[in-house]
C-alpha cells in the first residue's frame, strides 16, 4: 500500500499547530485541584483551554463523562478529516489494546508511531508486573497477561519474577530505569502505584513532544490526538477528584506531564 508523502501533511500540521495553543498545561490542572469546589475547578480548566462542550455547566460525574465523550468524538471527527493515512487513525483508536495497535502501527510508514506503541507495550508490562508481584500472583499468571511487541521480551520480566521488585531495574531497558526506581521506592514506602502510573504517563508524553519539532508527516497529528486525549483524562481526574472531595495533594500527585 502506498502511503501519503510527508509533504502532503502540511495542511493537517497547520491545523494541529494552531490547536496546540489551546491545550491546557499541567500547572492549570494542579491549580484546579486546589480550587474550592468542583465547579470552580472546571471553570479554571475551561478558561485555559478550548472545549466544544460546556464544562462549567456540568452537575455531576455522569454529566462530566458525557461531555468528555462528546469532546473525544469531536477529536475523531477532526482526525477523520485531516489524517491522510487510515492506519494511523486505526492505531489511535486501538491504543487501549496495544497488541492490536502494534499490528496496525506496522502498516504505517512511521517509525515514530511504531516505537510509541512498542513503548506502550513495555510500560504496560511494567505495570502488570508490579501489580502481579504485589498481589502474589504466580509467574504463569503474569506471563499469560504480558503484552508482546515491545522493546523488551517477556523473558526479562520472567527472569526477575522470583526476586524483589527493585532487582528488576538492572535488566530493564535503560530508558525505563529511572521511572521504575522511583515507582518501586514509592510502592515500598507508601503502598501505592501512583508514582508508576504517573511515571508511565510522563514518559509517554515526553516521547510525544518530539513531534513538535517535526515539520512533515503524520506524527504531529498523532501526537496532538494523544495529547488531547490525555487532556480529557486529566479533566476527568480533577473533576471526579473534586466531586468525591479527594484532598488536593492526592489529586495533584496524579496530574502527569502535558504536551504544553
Amino acid at each position: 500500500m502506498k502511503h501519503p508523502s510527508p509533504l502532503q501533511y502540511a495542511y493537517a500540521i497547520g491545523r494541529v499547530r494552531a490547536l496546540e495553543n489551546f491545550l491546557v498545561g499541567r500547572d492549570v490542572f494542579r491549580e484546579a485541584a486546589d480550587a474550592p469546589d468542583f465547579q470552580s475547578a472546571l471553570k479554571m480548566i475551561s478558561d485555559a483551554g478550548r472545549f466544544g462542550g460546556n464544562l462549567t455547566g456540568i452537575k455531576d460525574s455522569e454529566d462530566l463523562d458525557d461531555v468528555l465523550a462528546a469532546e473525544e468524538e469531536r477529536l475523531f471527527v477532526l482526525l477523520d478529516e485531516i489524517l491522510l493515512d487510515r492506519e494511523v487513525l486505526e492505531v489511535i483508536r486501538l491504543l487501549r489494546r496495544p497488541e492490536q495497535a502494534f499490528e496496525s502501527a506496522g502498516k504505517t510508514d512511521s517509525g515514530f508511531i511504531r516505537d510509541y506503541v512498542r513503548h506502550l507495550a513495555d510500560l504496560g508490562n511494567l505495570k502488570m508486573f508490579a501489580r502481579a508481584k504485589y498481589l502474589g500472583l504466580a509467574a504463569a499468571s503474569f506471563e499469560g497477561m504480558a503484552l508482546g511487541g515491545g522493546f523488551m521480551g517477556k523473558e526479562v520480566f520472567l527472569a526477575g519474577y522470583g526476586r524483589p521488585l527493585r532487582d528488576l531495574g538492572p535488566g530493564l531497558d535503560p530508558r525505563y530505569r529511572p521511572l521504575w526506581e522511583k515507582a518501586v521506592l514509592t510502592l515500598e514506602e507508601r503502598e501505592t502505584f501512583v508514582a508508576l502510573e504517573s511515571g508511565i504517563e510522563d514518559f509517554l508524553m515526553t516521547y510525544l513532544r518530539r513531534a513538535k519539532y517535526m515539520v512533515f508527516g503524520p506524527e504531529p497529528v498523532f501526537s496532538y490526538a494523544l495529547a488531547k486525549q490525555r487532556e480529557l483524562g486529566l479533566v476527568r481526574l480533577v473533576g471526579i477528584g473534586k466531586i468525591n472531595l479527594i484532598p488536593a495533594e492526592r489529586i495533584k500527585e496524579r496530574v502527569s506531564e502535558t504536551y504544553v
